[in-house]
């Protein structure tokens, strides 16, 4: 039989902190509004019914935003919660190695720093994002990662959806370890985060899509089952939602540090990622309108940060990829020569001689042994 507990619903918090805000103008934290609701007698006591995110109609918002209404909280939880406050930045006490949450609105200005990775993301509406040294505004579709103790505040409206996934370092590194070893920008702040303790965010653009409402809609689901099978089904459908973030950086994501301003030198991680993926077809020009820079004082710092010029730095990447193409493929030599971005087989050539000390035949012939 299933333990009965004291409890509140979201939705009486949404309810009490709106009712406040239109009488006062002033903002409550989310367990002051949850005090005022046991204080009136507000809180339930039994077994409450779960809310069925699987009859979430994708397409309407109204359905999920009466389902998370519909979410209990324990009231147990929430003190635990008071006890921890310290000054004016409150370092949030959960059970949950990992849990999925909708913000709840006019919440105060205060901090609040966690000892897990968060995810915010707008699925509708708008948020206003507040950290130590930024105050940014986020729209429909847009997604921020902060790294644990990074202490933020999220202000949102009662007819925004603004979802927010937490994440503790131990269940982030038991399940998202292949990431970490990824040679690409995301998994060089994780691993900054994980090991370094540096607290910065890293924000992307992930349309919401009716993919990433259903993986949602299955998140909230196996979060609210807490069955023999729903850590596991909640950890595989929080690895696709990563995924898909991942899947969105090539031309989306900006890259933040809390305690610096946005630099070409801090940006140049991300410049380097997208030469590696846009080496075929990107020019000088183009990666410095992509990232709002004059081409010549670009190509100034990339010579200063990686010891190369632009050029060099694009052929070697595209005699790097020809050489795995002459080992691993049947291509012909002109075909490499096209698929790495050369417009001449001959120029390519003379490019992969120069650098490896062998023509692209003798290279492949010899099993990938230069001169």
């Amino acid at each position: 039989m299933a333990a009965q507990y004291d409890y509140i619903l979201f939705g009486q918090i949404q309810d009490i902190k709106l009712k406040y805000y239109k009488e006062t103008g002033k903002r409550l934290l989310f367990h002051d509004a949850a005090e005022k609701l046991t204080d009136c007698g507000a809180q339930r006591h039994g077994v409450p019914d779960i809310p069925d995110f699987l009859s979430w109609n994708l397409r309407n918002d109204r359905d999920l935003r009466n389902l998370v209404c519909r979410i209990p909280i324990r009231l147990s939880e929430v003190s635990d919660v008071r006890r921890h406050t310290v000054d004016n930045v409150i370092f949030l006490s959960t059970k949950n190695k990992v849990q999925i949450s909708l913000e709840s609105c006019y919440a105060c200005e205060t901090l609040i720093a966690i000892d897990h990775f968060s995810v915010i993301y707008v699925l509708k509406g708008s948020c206003t994002l507040l950290t130590e040294h930024t105050r940014r505004v986020m729209q429909s579709g847009e997604l921020c990662i902060l790294t644990p103790q990074t202490p933020c505040a999220v202000l949102t409206e009662p007819d925004d959806l603004v979802i927010n996934i937490i994440s503790d370092r131990a269940h982030f590194k038991e399940n998202f370890y292949r990431l970490l070893y990824h040679d690409n920008l995301v998994s060089a702040f994780f691993r900054r985060a994980l090991f370094q303790n540096t607290k910065e965010s890293i924000f992307f653009m992930l349309p919401p899509s009716l993919d990433i409402r259903s993986i949602l809609q299955h998140l909230f689901a196996e979060f609210m089952k807490k069955d023999a099978y729903s850590n596991i089904l909640f950890n595989n459908y929080l690895q696709i939602f990563y995924a898909n973030i991942i899947r969105s950086t090539d031309s989306t994501y900006l890259f933040y540090a809390d305690h610096e301003k946005t630099t070409v030198k801090m940006l140049m991680p991300a410049i380097l990622d997208y030469i590696t993926h846009n080496y075929q077809s990107v020019t000088l020009e183009l990666l410095a309108a992509h990232f709002h820079y004059e081409s010549a004082y670009l190509s100034k710092q990339i010579k200063a940060f990686t010891g190369k010029n632009y050029s060099e730095l694009i052929t070697e990447l595209k005699i790097k990829e020809a050489a795995r193409l002459l080992l691993t493929s049947d291509m012909q030599v002109d075909e490499i020569s096209e698929a790495v971005g050369y417009n001449s087989a001959d120029h390519f050539s003379y490019s992969f001689k120069k650098i490896t000390g062998a023509t692209p035949r003798s290279y492949r012939k010899a099993g990938g042994i230069s001169s």
